[in-house]
């Protein structure tokens, strides 16, 4: 067991951690997951915890460290004791913790966790307060050398309308937004080719507001308005060919039923007709755009959320005569940080972007790991300004190579998606954030302190500066088994902004 345990705050109050209680206890209770989440088959986060210490539960210790934690803040609490003690457990006795906090209401609530678990699990804090008070949920995460709990509460989110806490003059650059790549692609198909677990609709439901779909004129000689849903070369259903208004109804259907949302659109030509950049322009323009000109952004500069609610702002990564859309075509190769397109000095470029996606070797995943990281680090320190739109940070998690199955997007999903949703638990926003070198489950531990005969002494890690955001995030294989962590992390990393349009109106 490890001598110690980090506890993050990613909730709106202040968090004192005024006890902590150590037992053991044979009657620690705890369902069965559906499947080992850090495989390629990753199951939902519904491992329980049930702390039972009455009757039979023995307890070992408890000490009060009184640790204040802001938000964003993190602690490394010392648990010497519990490693030496760990030595002498007899067969099937386990050893757990539970955490007494108390919020800036004076609320306090039981958290209960077992820092042995080699699994992540989700659990709910249980009030002590009556009536009874918001609830809390500890996300824990196996991260050696030291475990790992993030106390949060994301699932308080209305997941279908989470704009509608975003200030109308934020742009769209300053949200944290998380996205699919290959949206599309959730049907039945080569795994080589098949990107997602769930269709368009349930992303959109589940808080997804950036979507990449790529598309290829049905055919190259005529303006009909049918395009096919293609990724790269290849069909993406082994059961016909699926089309895009289909999807883009879709999209239009959730954004009549809640207005406050916006939904950007990457629209890019791929597939192996003939049909050019200028032809898919064209169709674009005349079927989708012209008929349905309430649900479309086309304007060429990053809006403010409030200047697109109701609409999808296309992302423009094909050639087209008129200039529509965030123009993406000058999208560099395979990069590991691009600035584009190039404007003129008094300008921000508009894009800021990692799109590492030569992962020809499983060997070369945990690179690609270590270069989102790097990405996400950098969108942390952003700090909005009035008046300043960008650049839009985006930042793909996808990868793959056809010709290596140890390279197919969902393996390299159950990797690079692990270690974002733990990075963004650990060290995101974070001063002296512990390091990593690409291998996700490990992060560089922290000095602990030394201990002082009752407990190990705290670290304390501070908000960095910065508005702690993640740009656009864009992923493969999200919501696999009902795991929707990594997407709700990104979306409560709005905190920021929250917390910063409550200040301002606090000081009015």
């Amino acid at each position: 067991m490890s001598s110690s345990i980090a506890i993050r705050n990613l909730t709106s109050t202040s968090l004192s951690i005024k006890r902590i209680e150590q037992y053991k206890d044979p009657k620690i209770q705890q369902s069965k997951p559906s499947g080992f989440f850090f495989a390629s088959k990753h199951a939902a986060s519904t491992t329980s915890l049930t702390l039972k210490p009455e009757g039979n539960g023995t307890s070992l210790q408890c000490w009060g460290p009184d640790v204040v934690l802001a938000p964003f803040e993190s602690c490394n609490l010392g648990q010497a004791e519990l490693a030496e003690d760990s030595q002498h457990n007899g067969s099937g006795i386990n050893t757990a913790l539970r955490l007494t906090i108390e919020d800036a209401q004076g609320c306090q609530h039981h958290i209960d966790t077992r820092p042995s678990y080699t699994q992540k699990f989700s659990s709910s804090s249980k009030s002590l307060s009556t009536p009874l008070s918001t609830t809390y949920t500890a996300l824990f995460h196996p991260t050696k050398p030291t475990p790992h709990l993030t106390i949060h509460a994301n699932h308080l989110h209305n997941y279908q309308a989470w704009m509608s806490t975003i200030p109308d003059p934020t742009p769209l650059s300053a949200i944290s937004i998380p996205g699919t790549h290959n949206s599309h692609t959730h049907y039945r198909a080569l795994p080589s080719v098949r990107c997602q677990a769930v269709d368009i609709k349930t992303q959109l439901e589940h808080g997804i507001r950036f979507l990449d779909i790529r598309l290829q004129p049905v055919q190259a000689t005529t303006a009909r308005k049918d395009l096919y849903l293609v990724h790269g070369a290849f069909p993406i259903s082994l059961t016909g060919p699926k089309y895009f208004s289909p999807v883009i109804q879709t999209c239009y259907d959730f954004l009549a039923a809640h207005p406050s949302e916006m939904i950007i659109v990457s629209l890019k030509k791929e597939g192996i007709g003939s049909a050019t950049d200028e032809h898919l322009a064209r169709i674009l323009a005349e079927h989708y755009f012209a008929p349905n000109a309430k649900y479309w952004h086309l304007d060429t500069k990053i809006p403010s959320i409030g200047e697109v609610r109701g609409k999808l702002v296309l992302l423009r990564r094909y050639k087209s005569p008129e200039p529509v859309g965030l123009d993406a075509t000058s999208w560099p190769s395979s990069p590991a940080h691009a600035l584009f397109p190039a404007q003129s000095q008094s300008d921000f470029p508009m894009f800021c972007l990692q799109d590492y996606c030569d992962v020809m070797e499983p060997s070369s995943i945990k690179t690609k790991v270590q270069y989102a990281n790097e990405h996400l680090v950098r969108a942390a320190s952003c700090q909005y300004v009035d008046g300043v739109t960008g650049p839009l940070y985006l930042n793909y998690l996808s990868a793959s190579n056809f010709w290596n199955k140890g390279c197919w997007p969902e393996k390299i999903a159950g990797i690079v998606n692990r270690g974002m949703e733990e990075w963004l638990c650990v060290g995101h926003g974070l001063e002296e954030a512990p390091a990593r070198e690409g291998e996700p489950g490990h992060v560089e531990e922290i000095d602990q302190g030394v201990s002082d005969g009752v407990r190990g002494k705290s670290r304390m890690r501070r908000k960095a500066k910065g508005d702690a955001g993640t740009g656009v995030v864009v992923m493969d294989f999200v919501g696999e088994a009902g795991d929707w962590d990594l997407v709700n992390l990104i979306v409560g990393m709005n905190l920021g902004l929250w917390m910063k349009d409550t200040k301002c109106e606090s000081e009015m």
